[in-house]
């Protein structure tokens, strides 16, 4: 089943935002674990002063040994969320004073993973850190209560800074989509679409204007092949049984795809329509060119060539109209210069005539046989084709023959892409 751009769109918008989502928790937790071991070492730091301050004042008999206790106490009562208490070895809160005589009350105690005890628990009822400093040479314990919120709070800002940042970006990106990029990959699809479909018509072309069933009598036999370089080529081939004539067309549209599919189609409908009425070759020939000349918005030509064997006298009549040269016999056929159809509308085309016999083979094929180019770029050329020719099985079949022909030219490129349609029919008087 195709999925539609917009639900695609909307399918990796949403993996895309569960990744940011995912990406942002697991930063947080990352950002978090690591601030906090950051803040651990700066507030041991800050312990350890307090503490040597607090040995000091002991050491020096001061009363009033533990005052900035006090002060810290005041700062925390105006909103300041850490305090810092001193604790006799039973854990009984010497100062300051709102914990005089209490125990410090922890609850929900997660251990911290550092040097010297440190725990994240519920105290005062809010989420805590609480770093503890044994005096070495006392009977006491300096405790710090910091309010994680208070601690993180740059922590915090600055991710939701981020966050924010990140979705107003990404919002931005799905409105971009949305409205300019999606619009504008439908419309390529659209154009995609329809250029297969245009291929496809011009295939079904093709295969309308090109014989399929060759004629079955005992006194000659038809094939012909067409190895086109594209999915459309501009190569043409048809033939037809008229009473006792064999009437056979090969061109070449200077085109390629569904314009050259339909002027293929429009010569192979035309010969096979007047064929069977009595035209001419000559008549033929002019009527197709002053169809292509009379119509510019073809904007193309084609080289034909038109014969017709007479299967009573086995004499063929031809014209050949800028086409490449027919092999006859093993050698090439005589032919007269003429020119390509659809360049002047008032040339006057002329029929040749040659007397034929049993065993003779006729091709006819396009010039992608004789340009063919192999990888140092050197031309298949008549002359091998010549000599090619001369050395067919006399036995050999016409549809042997034909696809012997493409088998050579393709072992002759190599590596080198074909670079042109190809179309090759053989007729043999039997």
């Amino acid at each position: 089943m195709r999925i539609s751009p917009r639900r695609a769109f909307l399918l990796l918008a949403a993996a895309v935002g569960l990744l940011i989502v995912s990406l942002s928790v697991f930063s947080v937790y990352k950002s978090r674990k690591v601030s906090l071991l950051n803040e651990y070492e700066n507030l041991m730091e800050d312990l350890q002063i307090i503490a040597d301050d607090i040995s000091s004042n002991l050491d020096a008999g001061d009363p009033e040994y533990y005052s900035f206790l006090e002060t810290t106490a005041k700062v925390q009562a105006e909103g300041e969320n850490f305090s810092y208490l001193l604790m006799d070895s039973t854990g009984v809160v010497i100062s300051p004073e709102f914990m005089h005589g209490k125990k410090l009350v922890m609850k929900d105690i997660r251990p911290v993973e550092t040097e010297t005890p440190a725990y994240l628990a519920e105290v005062w009822g809010a989420d805590c850190l609480v770093l503890r400093y044994h005096f070495p040479d006392r009977p006491l314990e300096l405790a710090g209560v910091y309010d994680v919120k208070y601690l993180f709070a740059d922590v915090r800002y600055t991710i939701a800074s981020f966050l924010l940042v990140l979705a107003l970006f990404f919002g931005l990106m799905l409105l971009v989509f949305w409205f300019f990029v999606i619009p504008a990959v439908e419309r390529i699809m659209a154009r995609k679409e329809q250029a297969e479909r245009e291929l496809m018509i011009a295939r079904e072309i093709q295969e309308k204007a090109l014989t399929r069933e060759f004629p079955d009598d005992p006194h000659c036999e038809v094939s012909a092949v067409l190895r086109a370089m594209k999915e459309v080529g501009g190569d043409i081939y048809r033939c037809r049984l008229v009473g006792r004539k064999l009437y056979f067309v090969v061109g070449d549209v200077s085109d390629k795809g569904a314009a050259a599919a339909f002027v293929m189609f429009l010569i192979s409908s035309t010969i096979h329509s007047r064929v069977g009425h009595g035209a001419t070759l000559a008549g033929l020939m002019k009527e197709i060119n002053r169809l292509l000349c009379d119509n510019p918005d073809y904007e193309m030509f084609c080289t034909l060539f038109l014969g017709a064997v007479d299967l009573d006298t086995l004499e063929l009549e031809y014209c050949n109209a800028g086409h490449t040269r027919t092999l006859f016999d093993g050698d090439f056929l005589a032919q007269d210069p003429q020119l390509i159809v659809g360049i002047d509308s008032g040339f006057h085309y002329h029929t040749q005539r040659v007397q034929l016999k049993s065993g003779d083979r006729i091709l006819v094929y396009t010039d992608g046989v004789t340009e063919a180019r192999d990888e140092n770029r050197v031309f298949f050329g008549e002359k091998r084709l010549r000599d090619w020719m001369q050395t067919r099985p006399a036995a050999e079949s016409c549809a042997a023959t034909c696809e012997a022909l493409l088998d050579t030219i393709a072992r002759f490129r190599g590596k080198a892409p074909q670079n042109d349609d190809i179309a090759v029919m053989c007729i043999k008087i039997l």
